[in-house]
């Protein structure tokens, strides 16, 4: 029978030999010895543990006696984390002692997000710990922390309204990994209100400037064409572009395979290639081999995973500069997405979008709902006399 410990190992019984020797009756004329199996998950064999240190005694009940001590020391010796296989000690996580920085260090090498997310996460982490060694805290210990803290290292570190909502949810979501951990009792975040912020309407293409885009991108830079075509009809988030391979794309089906990395699961999901779209999905397939990104270096097919800021930056440097467009990269989804809600309702534009439900289009996405909303108001025909 196996004894788990909490260091993530696990222990035989403790046996020893002679099974007399307790009694009277056990004979000093032979080597006594304790023996046990200690199992760690990272080996696939356990280790024999034999330990002999009782041998020096000659009298039966010396011998008894320091028998019995060495078998009490080694099982406190297991349950305080000593591993046999390389004769360290492991405290578990919940028995450290840990500063704030090093706290929030450790919950951001445990917590489970999307790449993209923990890379912001990454950066905002940077500006706490400049945030925490200006208010002096270097060596506060994640037991002393409270809300006072959190809420100056906030304020020290948000520029905006904007960004102090943002580092909240970064914190909320570190501080949440920690619970779990137990080294702090609850997460003092929730209590910290959000800041108001206005927000503004989301600036699109007009009808003008796609035409403009368009024309240049194709004349200039046709591998980003392609991609900003493929980008407008997939319903996809980049990131997820970016993670794609040509193995996920089923061209004589008309669909690509993903994974949502969104909410409390990630999911696998096919996603339709619309027709007018299908002629630049087979140009990149006809380049790729099985396992590359689907858009690697260049925005074609490679080995190579690039970063979905990228994206932006092209567009920030081909497109909004060289045009004097407005509008970023990102609000072509917004444009698509009421673009679907307009030819085909909000319920199958939340489903090419990924969404389990209509909330993200109607209050995100449908950049034209309120405008609609108004013109039906505004033809009302309910005359008071």
């Amino acid at each position: 029978m196996k004894t788990l410990l909490n260091n993530g190992c696990s222990h035989s019984e403790l046996t020893v030999t002679p099974k007399d020797w307790k009694t009277k009756k056990a004979s000093t004329t032979v080597n006594w010895f304790i023996k046990y199996r200690y199992y760690d998950p990272h080996y696939s064999i356990p280790k024999q543990v034999m330990l002999k240190g009782m041998n020096n005694f000659k009298s039966v009940k010396e011998r008894q006696t320091e028998t019995q001590k060495l078998l009490e020391k080694e099982l406190e010796s297991l349950k305080n984390g000593f591993n046999p296989f390389d004769k360290t000690t492991i405290v578990p996580i919940e028995e450290q002692k840990f500063t704030l920085i090093q706290a929030l260090q450790l919950a951001l090498e445990k917590v489970s997000v999307a790449d993209v997310t923990k890379r912001d996460i990454k950066t905002a982490l940077d500006k706490f710990e400049i945030a925490i060694t200006q208010l002096g805290w270097v060596q506060l210990s994640i037991a002393e922390v409270s809300r006072k803290h959190i809420r100056q290292i906030l304020d020290m570190s948000s520029n905006t309204d904007d960004r102090f909502n943002k580092n909240r949810s970064y914190l909320m979501i570190l501080i949440s990994v920690l619970c779990e951990l137990e080294l702090v009792a609850f997460n003092f975040v929730r209590d910290i209100k959000k800041r108001k912020v206005i927000k503004y309407l989301r600036q699109v293409l007009t009808d003008e400037e796609r035409i403009r885009v368009n024309e240049h991108l194709l004349a200039n830079y046709p591998e980003f064409h392609r991609f900003l075509h493929i980008f407008f009809h997939s319903g996809a988030r980049i990131s997820e572009l970016m993670r794609l391979k040509v193995s996920d794309v089923d061209i004589a089906n008309k669909r690509f395979k993903m994974v949502i990395k969104k909410g409390s699961c990630y999911r696998e999901v096919w996603r339709t290639i619309k027709d007018i779209a299908l002629p630049f999905w087979i140009e990149l397939m006809n380049v790729g081999n099985e396992n590359d990104f689907l858009f690697s270096k260049g925005l074609v097919p490679g080995s190579i995973e690039i970063q979905p800021y990228q994206i932006n930056k092209r567009w920030y440097r081909l497109v909004k500069k060289k045009l004097n467009i407005k509008a970023d990269f990102y609000s072509l989804k917004h444009l698509h997405t009421t673009e679907v809600v307009e030819l085909l309702g909000t319920q199958e534009a939340a489903k090419h979008n990924g969404h389990t439900s209509i909330a993200m289009v109607s209050k995100v996405y449908d950049v034209r709902r309120n405008e609609r909303e108004s013109n039906s108001l505004a033809n009302l025909d309910n005359k008071f006399a």
